[in-house]
């Protein structure tokens, strides 16, 4: 018996090429986003938020730089292999 798929709902996509484009799409704007928590790690490294012109409380600093760092580490240890290759970064 073959088995009955539901109505089209949402976003889902309904051809290869739309899967195609949509998850690309998406790990673009990942590799976009942990590209960016790099520089932010980064730079957050090298500056005192608690120095002017930030004038921060040492807490948040921390909790700032406890965040973006954190997930940095984290994001490096994705295999970016087949990412890189459905984006086109070979």
């Amino acid at each position: 018996m073959a088995m009955a798929y539901p109505p089209r709902v949402g976003m889902n996509p309904q051809s290869a090429d739309e899967v195609n484009v949509q998850v690309g799409s998406v790990l673009r704007q990942f590799c976009g986003i942990k590209e960016s928590i790099g520089h932010y790690q980064a730079w957050l490294n090298g500056v005192d938020l608690k120095a002017e012109p930030y004038n921060m409380d040492a807490d948040l600093e921390t909790l700032i730089k406890s965040a973006v760092i954190g997930l940095d580490t984290e994001l490096d240890t994705v295999d970016m292999t087949f990412i890189n290759r459905l984006v086109g970064i070979w």
